[in-house]
């Protein structure tokens, strides 16, 4: 039994707890910290960010109910972050594996790409206010996660401290004291105070809340946005070379190739598209670059189609127009018209010809209008507001919506 052991601070990580340990005990080496708390044990990888043997094998040595081996892991290592595009299944398994002593990093720690740290990262307001609150500093989790690039609580730019020689963290316990504190930095880029939102609430949102397959927002959002290919109108296949140079435009070459490589393969796309990659900063990167907030991607409810908002508005409205008007005012070819009035279910509401003419014409109407000028001048105005290209196309529109419709809006 070890005769004390630090109570975690709110969100510290676990690495910190032990490093705080290694300075409360007054132990001259870390060699004798290591011995005290693991004996001979020489693989308790401490040093990771993400739960490890060492929480098995300090929790034994301490008062039943102190800690649990699940709190550890879900408030005090990065395991929600790392395990947020997993399926609510496999991250119940994950757990459950973990809590009964499975070694989880083989398998599971490459679906990040910084998990051997060459630094340590601080906010110089959380250490003072953390000193004046707890009596020391110490290691917050969030601030470990390495896309993240503010303090989610204050906003100022994160601060590295090297880790000062070739060890491997685990080796070493080092305590966030000791050096000359730097002025908080507030002077954030464009986009980094919406990508820590976005990284901070993949890390602290319920652990078994994953991304909604169904509901499809990140291609739905895509699509609004711009960056589908132009023939894909079933599949919505990502343009991938529109896609990166979009990523590249937001965040600079440097960060979108540590994260992406060089390029995104169609493969990559499409497993992004469905979820199948696990890199919590991929997709952080690319709704913070959409604008979309991750409430929007593990909602169950579908992000509205800009287009198909748009083509069923004009269905509705009862004006005439033909295809290469409506197309020009949704903003796509004009062959693509039908293909998308296929794909969301809306009637052709253009003129028709052939056979889709009688069937769309079933009563034929002979009418006579005498109209002032001033009346043929408001006519004709009124014609160009809908976008109308013919006076067929506005006595249809008198027979099914009634002619003081017409001249109530007309007049207006």
């Amino acid at each position: 039994m070890l005769s004390f052991f630090p109570t975690p601070y709110p969100d510290e990580l676990w690495y910190s707890v032990i490093a705080r340990y290694h300075t409360h005990s007054g132990a001259l080496s870390w060699q004798t910290t290591m011995e005290a708390l693991f004996g001979n044990a020489r693989d308790t990888d401490v040093g990771s960010f993400f739960p490890n043997g060492s929480i098995h094998k300090i929790l034994e040595q301490l008062p039943s109910g102190f800690l649990s081996a699940q709190e550890v892991a879900l408030q005090h290592t990065l395991l929600p972050f790392l395990m947020r595009f997993q399926s609510q299944e496999k991250k119940a398994a994950i757990l459950e594996a973990f809590l009964n002593g499975e070694d989880m990093r083989p398998r599971y720690l490459r679906a990040t790409r910084d998990i051997k740290p060459r630094s340590m990262r601080y906010c110089p307001v959380c250490v003072r206010e953390d000193t004046q609150t707890y009596g020391e500093p110490y290691w917050h989790r969030e601030h470990q996660i390495g896309l993240m690039p503010l303090c989610p609580r204050h906003r100022c730019r994160l601060l590295d401290k090297p880790i000062p020689n070739t060890r491997p963290l685990g080796a070493q316990y080092l305590p966030l004291d000791g050096q000359d504190w730097a002025q908080p930095d507030y002077g954030a880029l464009e986009y980094e105070s919406a990508l820590t939102d976005a990284l901070c609430t993949y890390l602290t949102m319920p652990y078994d809340l994953s991304p909604n397959r169904e509901a499809d927002n990140l291609a739905r959002t895509m699509e609004n946005a711009g960056l589908l290919n132009e023939d894909s109108i079933r599949k919505q296949s990502f343009d991938v070379d529109k896609l990166y140079a979009a990523l590249v435009n937001k965040y600079g070459h440097k960060l979108v190739e540590h994260y992406f490589g060089d390029h995104i393969t169609k493969a990559h796309a499409l497993r992004l598209r469905h979820y199948l990659i696990y890199s919590a900063e991929e997709y952080a990167l690319l709704t913070t670059m959409l604008g979309q907030g991750p409430e929007v991607l593990f909602s169950p409810e579908p992000v509205p189609l800009t287009l198909e908002t748009r083509m069923r508005e004009l269905a509705a409205s009862h004006a005439i127009r033909d295809k290469a008007r409506i197309a020009k005012l949704l903003g796509i070819r004009a062959d693509r018209l039908l293909p998308y009035a296929k794909r969301f279910g809306v009637a052709p509401f253009w003129p028709q010809s052939g056979a889709a003419k009688e069937a769309q014409e079933r009563q034929t109407y002979t009418v006579t209008i005498h109209l002032s000028p001033m009346e043929r001048v408001e006519l004709d105005m009124f014609m160009r507001d809908k976008g109308m290209g013919a006076y067929s196309h506005a006595l249809r529109y008198f027979m099914e919506t009634g002619l003081h419709k017409w001249w109530k809006e007309g007049k207006s």
